[in-house]
This record gives C-alpha cells, structure tokens and sequence, in this order.
C-alpha cells in the first residue's frame, strides 16, 4: 500500500467552465474539496480559513439581517453563515453557471426562503441592485487570484455604498509572498474608502480583511 495516497485527495469529478477553467472535485476523509485553475476553492484548508474569520469577528451587530456574498464556490461562507446565523437573509450571486450546478450536485447548497442565488456578474451586481447589507463577502477569484476589477476604487466605492449603517466586509483578498507590495498597495487603496479596517486572517495565498462602514 502506497501509505502517502492516504493523505492525498483522489479526484472524483471534473468540468470544463468558461469562466473558471479546469475545475475538479477531490475527496480527501470523506470531505469535498474543489479546485478551480489548480486552486482550492472549497473544502479543505479554505473551510477553516472562513471558520477562523467569523470567530475573529464574533457575533454581528445584526444576525437577523441582509448578507451579500460574492463567488459562490461550492458554498463553503453560506454554509458557515446559515450554521451561525439562520435568521439571516443571504443574497449570492456568482457568475459561472457551472459553480452553481457544482454546489448544488456535490454540497446540496441550493436556494430557498432566506438564500437566493443569482447567476450574475459581482461587478455589475450593485448597479442592478439598490439593497443595502448589513454584511458583504467578497470570495471571487480566477485560479488564486482576485480578478484585476474588483481591487479597484471603483468597487469599493460602490460596496460602500451599498453597506447599511454598522456594515461590515469581509474581502478575501488574494496574496503572493513574492509580491507583498501588492497587498499593501489594495490595502491603501482600501483605506482610502474604509477608515475603519484591519487584516484578520493571514493564510498562504490569502488576506482576509474586515471593513467597516
């Protein structure tokens, strides 16, 4: 018996996206983990990473209220958040339609009275929508990285305005040790919109950061 097999995770699915590329399914102790672009995405280390991020910041000033998550993934942050917070309503919305069949198949993540999932483009989201949240979630990303236009003034400007009073975000930003300039730069840029923020969580190729309004 190869003894090294039993602490690697066998592969159990793949599908072709347009937006996201490769993705695969692996089992590793009869959990699911998925892989977009050779990057985890749900499951495995990237499930403790958003258990640790809500028990840093404890209990929300409003657990009854309106959430927006942005990237679906296999639904590891909703989850999470019915687990913590069931009176709360969630808004997700995610792009590629192959993730949402994903999460759906494999995690039994599907919509219903207090979730909604939109097929739609984050990006364009708040244009569309005039809702206010009391919690945003940024989890988007192509491969390990955020896409270029959700680290821009721009998108933070329009999250912000779209925060209720006492909101908080969540923004799981991307991160490359070779390049930490980079993470400091957003951080700035970050700080330009949000007076209030800190990281919260530092794990190989992410930064969790918390804003709030």
């Amino acid at each position: 018996m190869d003894i090294l097999k039993l602490f690697l995770p066998k592969k159990t699915a793949s599908f072709s996206s347009e937006v996201n590329g490769n993705i695969s399914i692996a089992e590793l102790h009869g959990k699911k983990i998925v892989y977009a672009g050779g990057a985890e995405q749900t499951g495995g280390t990237i499930t403790g990473m958003w258990k640790k991020a809500f028990n840093k910041i404890g209990k929300l000033p409003h657990p009854k209220g309106n959430c927006l998550v942005l990237g679906l993934g296999g639904g590891d942050v909703i989850r999470l958040l019915q687990k913590r917070y069931p009176e709360m309503k969630i808004d997700c919305v995610e792009l590629d339609p192959v993730m949402i069949e994903i999460a759906g198949k494999f995690f039994n993540l599907k919509a219903n009275g207090k979730l909604k999932i939109y097929r739609a483009d984050a990006y364009d989201w708040f244009s569309k929508s005039g809702r206010k949240y009391d919690l945003i979630i940024v989890d988007l990303f192509i491969g390990f990285l955020n896409p270029e236009r959700f680290r821009q003034i721009k998108f933070l400007k329009k999250m912000k305005e779209h925060l209720a009073g006492g909101g908080l975000v969540l923004y799981n930003s991307h991160y490359r040790k070779k390049n930490a300039g980079e993470f400091q730069k957003f951080l700035d840029l970050c700080r330009c919109i949000f007076t209030d923020m800190d990281t919260i969580i530092e794990y190989r190729f992410s930064r969790i950061i918390i804003m709030v309004k």
